[in-house]
């Protein structure tokens, strides 16, 4: 994901580690040159599911759901 909405530029950016057992995207929110980390979901393989955790900040749901979307279809599960 490279979106903008509003005042502000959302990132996704792939993350994964399988020796713990995940794989996902970060979302990072940049607004007037302040780069922050807003976002994460993750699959993890021990649970056979998604989760997402939000990082101390609201995000519109649109983005949201758009970035859930974008992880359903791109990460690698199982």
């Amino acid at each position: 994901m490279n979106r903008d909405y509003g005042n502000a530029n959302y990132t996704g950016l792939p993350v994964e580690n399988r020796l713990v057992g995940y794989a996902g995207l970060n979302l990072f929110r940049t607004i007037n040159g302040e780069k922050s980390h807003v976002v994460r979901i993750l699959y993890w393989d021990a649970s056979g599911q998604f989760f997402i955790e939000t990082l101390h900040t609201d995000i519109p749901l649109e983005i949201a759901m758009e970035l859930i979307t974008e992880a359903k279809a791109t990460v690698r599960t199982g």
